[in-house]
């Protein structure tokens, strides 16, 4: 049951959380010094057992977080393991706001993050209004932020199929985060995404959709959000549990979703989500090689093949063996 609830805020930051604890109060903290007074906070602890470094439970570190802000909490509790996707459309079913803003609880806001892009939405009238990240690392603790940027966006205004073939193009990115949406384009959206077990770049399928019936865009530079880089089940890190790279190949059905949509998109639309189709499944192969113990790779092998498909695997392994071929 949530902790609180206040009719209709402006903006929902919506944060799922899976054994993040470190990083929460951080997450929270920046959270709460948001100057905008429009705002709720909605919170899934996705069965998550971590502590902080005072000890505390995702619940405690959010229990506090209600006792020091003004901020309205929706706070809900899985007892088992949800996918990620599924947590994102719950935390979106549950929010109130007119927008939606989806924060990694790993990540944290840029002071007057919600402040900027709402005012910049609302002038705009956008469904989507994007803005700037930057990449940050750990160190001894402390946040050190780099001028590098994890992800690209579009700077103006779109409309239309441009929304969607801005991101085919690789010209914007389906991240999330560092975006306000409509939560009305997001429920529109995730009609068209069955139930889906896919904790690994969820992203994808429900930005596709929102691109899809989108009907405006606007892209700003102002720096809005800290990512935390080569963290989380995106890392490369080892991987030695056979659980983390199952989860790691769900992707595979947001791609057999998106190939099989019969909307009405061009051929070169089509051929936009088959190149990042191979160039994911291309990156699933290397990270396999690069990052899964030896002992676990031949079983990492059929888990890939069991979700991909051998045929395909195959054909990909094929083609990287090409390129890699010097030049006659």
């Amino acid at each position: 049951m949530p902790f609180h609830r206040r009719s209709a805020p402006l903006v929902s930051i919506c944060i799922p959380v899976h054994n993040t604890e470190r990083h929460l109060p951080r997450c929270l903290g920046s959270v709460a010094e948001q100057d905008f007074p429009g705002l709720e906070l909605v919170l899934i602890n996705d069965n998550s057992s971590g502590k902080d470094e005072k000890g505390r439970s995702c619940k405690k570190i959010v229990r506090d977080f209600e006792k020091k802000s003004r901020i309205p909490v929706v706070y809900i509790e899985h007892f088992s393991y949800v996918p990620l996707l599924e947590t994102r459309r719950e935390l979106v079913e549950q929010a109130h706001g007119l927008y939606i803003l989806m924060v990694d609880s790993d990540d944290f806001l840029a002071a007057g993050a919600v402040k900027t892009l709402y005012e910049n939405a609302k002038e705009s009238g956008a469904d989507i209004t994007c803005a700037t990240e930057r990449i940050y690392h750990l160190k001894d603790g402390n946040p050190q932020i780099t001028e590098n940027h994890y992800s690209v966006h579009k700077e103006g205004s779109l409309t239309g199929r441009a929304i969607l073939d801005s991101w085919l193009n690789g010209e914007s990115s389906a991240f999330l985060w560092a975006k306000v949406i409509k939560r009305e384009l997001f429920l529109t959206a995730m009609n068209e995404i069955p139930y889906m077990d896919c904790s690994f770049s969820v992203d994808t399928p429900m930005y596709f959709f929102i691109a899809y019936y989108a009907k405006s865009y606007y892209g700003i530079s102002d720096l809005v959000y800290y990512y935390l880089e080569n963290e989380g089940i995106t890392s490369n890190k080892e991987v030695s549990d056979l659980e983390v790279w199952r989860r790691q190949c769900t992707v595979s059905s947001c791609y057999s979703l998106l190939l099989t949509f019969e909307g009405d998109l061009s051929e070169e639309e089509k051929e936009g989500i088959r190149k990042m189709s191979r160039h994911f499944i291309r990156n699933s192969i290397l990270r396999l090689r690069n990052c899964v113990i030896p002992a676990l790779q031949p079983q990492a092998y059929e888990i890939l093949c069991e979700y991909w498909g051998k045929d395909y695997v195959e054909a990909i392994e094929k083609l990287m063996e090409e390129n890699q071929k010097p030049a006659q």
